[in-house]
């Protein structure tokens, strides 16, 4: 029992290793079901028949039974990407279990096959009648347990080998089962948790637009690959008196208003970030700066027909003065940046509330 016991623990220890290696590279994906594109669906069984592969080559071998996990990863297959990574995972296990049977003795790789068949096929059916929880998936467990103990005890010599086993085998679906679906919901919510932290430390809190941080690496990425762009700076016009008629609420509420118009007018190509104060930067990948101009003019037109409304005070207005320039206009974004911020303040110096576009004349 002692041998049996350890032979399962290294098969256990394999499932976990491979499953954490192995879903790493969907750390970024929100969200894994059977409702999920197909390609994700190939991959996830992809992954799957692989993890199942390992476990097989790795079985532990008694008479004509080969005992292994292979089954929590099938059921895992299933639950998170239905019929079709469950059909790429069986594959996968039956071509394992064709590799490590000997000439002639095909029952227990017959048997395999219509386990798997008729697992999935009950999944199919349960499924409608089930939740997306820990006991849906460990019922999917049962059930492949429930097929699986008819076939070992088949390719067993004497009922007390059967039995030998039969229990070790049980323990280890059911523990293998509730610790791999653990172990990936928590997974998933750490990966989740890392996003979070990480669009976080790019977004601006008071707006949730991006941050300065995350335009100056848009804009290091521009110039690392060499893409046009052509960028507006945002500027509201005497937003000082905002805040002295206001207080610094009003002028929140003002830069939240703000920030909410920008992304509506900009297209979703667009990346809109708040770069400090009351100055807004509007990254606009292969734009020509005509273009720019004219969706500034958009900006500006839309701001000055808003009602911007604060407390209890009448509804009130406020401009924009924009500068706008073009990636062909400088060597560096940087140099484009610095251009659009002259745009802005001539714009600013002669009259306010206009858009300016950078000339060299």
């Amino acid at each position: 029992m002692l041998s049996q016991f350890n032979q399962f623990l290294l098969n256990f220890s394999l499932l976990i290793t491979s499953l954490l290696f192995a879903f790493l590279p969907l750390r970024h994906v929100k969200l894994i079901s059977p409702a999920s594109p197909v390609k994700l669906r190939i991959l996830i069984g992809f992954i799957a028949g692989f993890i199942s592969v390992l476990l097989v080559l790795n079985s532990i071998t008694y008479d004509g039974a080969k005992i292994d996990l292979r089954l929590v990863a099938l059921v895992t297959a299933y639950y998170y990407g239905g019929w079709v990574s469950g059909g790429i995972t069986t594959l996968s296990i039956l071509g394992a279990r064709f590799a490590v049977t000997p000439p002639g003795a095909y029952e227990g790789l017959i048997l395999t096959g219509l386990i798997c068949i008729a697992l999935l096929i009950t999944a199919s059916i349960y499924r409608r009648f089930a939740s997306h929880t820990l006991k849906d998936y460990l019922v999917l467990i049962g059930i492949g347990i429930g097929y699986s103990l008819p076939a070992l005890y088949l390719l067993t010599e004497t009922f007390n080998r059967f039995l030998e086993i039969a229990l070790v085998y049980i323990i280890f679906i059911l523990l293998g089962g509730y610790v791999t679906y653990s172990f990936l919901q928590e997974l998933r919510k750490h990966f989740q948790f890392v996003q979070t932290q990480q669009e976080l430390a790019l977004t601006d809190g008071l707006t949730n637009l991006a941050n300065r941080r995350k335009l100056d690496e848009t804009l290091a990425s521009y110039d690392k690959y060499g893409f046009a762009f052509s960028v507006l700076i945002v500027d509201i016009d005497f937003f000082k008196s905002v805040n002295d008629t206001y207080g610094h609420d009003g002028g929140d509420v003002v830069l939240r208003q703000l920030s909410h118009l920008l992304e509506h007018c900009c297209p979703d190509q667009a990346l809109v970030g708040r770069y400090g104060g009351e100055e807004f930067v509007v990254l606009l990948p292969d734009t020509p700066l005509k273009d720019a101009v004219r969706l500034g003019e958009t900006i500006r037109l839309a701001c000055a027909d808003q009602h911007f409304v604060f407390s209890t005070y009448p509804a009130f207005h406020v401009t924009l003065s924009i500068g706008a320039a073009s990636s062909d206009q400088g060597e560096t974004s940087f140099e484009v940046i610095q251009k659009a911020d002259q745009s802005l303040y001539q714009a600013k110096q002669t009259g306010r509330n206009k858009v300016v576009a950078y000339s060299e004349e």
